[in-house]
């Protein structure tokens, strides 16, 4: 099993029935060992790395934790599941193109309180 495989199975766990701390907490480990991995070498990072983790710190920032790891997790797809039209609505962000961009946007929203849902009036 490739390295890139293993990271994939590591990040599989399941996050049903974790409180919300939990699942910020899953999510900001899963973009912190794929930024990490990627930095060593482990996979490519191109434009789909790009848009997908940016999506990923963008979806923690609004307290949408399933769905951050869900998007990092995206990072490593293997080529053959990747489409480039599922992709494409998730911009590429300015200052967040890089690998040290993306790791210091991560731990701006790391420190970031969790949103509260409003009621509608």
């Amino acid at each position: 099993m490739s390295e890139i495989e293993s990271l994939r199975k590591s990040l599989a766990l399941s996050s049903e029935g974790l409180s919300s701390e939990d699942k910020k907490r899953l999510a900001v480990s899963a973009i912190t060992t794929i930024l990490a991995a990627l930095g060593r070498g482990v996979g490519t990072f191109g434009e789909w790395e790009q848009r997908c983790l940016a999506a990923s710190i963008i979806a923690l920032r609004a307290s949408k934790y399933d769905d951050s790891r869900s998007l990092a997790r995206r990072a490593l797809w293997p080529e053959e599941n990747r489409r480039n039209s599922g992709v494409a609505r998730l911009l590429l962000r300015p200052g967040m193109l890089t690998i040290p961009e993306l790791t210091r946007e991560l731990k701006i929203a790391q420190a970031m309180p969790p949103r509260r849902l409003q009621a509608a009036a």
